[in-house]
């Protein structure tokens, strides 16, 4: 959690927000719930709940129409193998805790229509209160990528149903680093609108 709000501290703090580059547009909330598939690490499966801070931004838009900015917080329940070995020798699954940040980039399509579909990239640190995967770090990196449709975009309360793809990995910061490659899919709507 500390990491989490030391980088929303910062985000806030920053010459780029005050000088209004980064101007915050919508707060989005998202639950997906996804698993990597079985390896003799196990299998690890999330439930996590997105908080998104979507803004407009001048740099993005110049460089890249028709493209958001934006800072997620996502909490997640994780189930996964509790030994490095799996399910080899009959180990049970154990339940972590995650918190992950991450600056994200989301690119629309059909912009006037009722049904937009988007691409997103993103990245950000995650903390865990246990190991993930086991034996390796509670510290990792997730970066992300997926796409999707936004359904009713003009709407008070947009939908969005899509798929992202995870993979998680401490990158060499810990002895072992087997990484995840996470398959999730996800659903969120636009809890508030921040301007007009």
């Amino acid at each position: 959690m500390r990491v989490i709000v030391a980088l929303a501290m910062l985000l806030s703090s920053t010459a780029a927000l005050r000088a209004g580059e980064f101007a915050p547009r919508e707060i989005n909330v998202q639950f997906s719930g996804g698993q990597n598939p079985l390896n003799w690490h196990g299998r690890s499966v999330f439930r996590t709940f997105h908080f998104e801070l979507v803004a407009d931004s001048k740099h993005m838009t110049n460089w890249l129409p028709n493209t958001d900015a934006g800072l997620a917080l996502s909490y997640s329940k994780v189930r996964q193998a509790r030994s490095w070995f799996g399910y080899t020798y009959g180990d049970p699954n154990d339940h972590v805790r995650a918190e992950t940040a991450f600056f994200f980039a989301r690119h629309h399509w059909l912009t006037t229509s009722s049904v937009q579909p988007y691409f997103e990239i993103g990245t950000g640190p995650m903390w865990s209160n246990r190991r993930v995967p086991a034996a390796t770090s509670r510290f990792n990196v997730s970066s992300q990528a997926g796409f999707g449709v936004t359904l009713s975009p003009q709407s008070d309360r947009p939908l969005m149903i899509g798929y992202r793809f995870s993979h998680i990995s401490n990158g060499g910061t810990a002895q072992r680093n087997p990484g995840l490659n996470v398959h999730s899919m996800l659903i969120g709507v636009r809890a508030f609108r921040l301007k007009r």
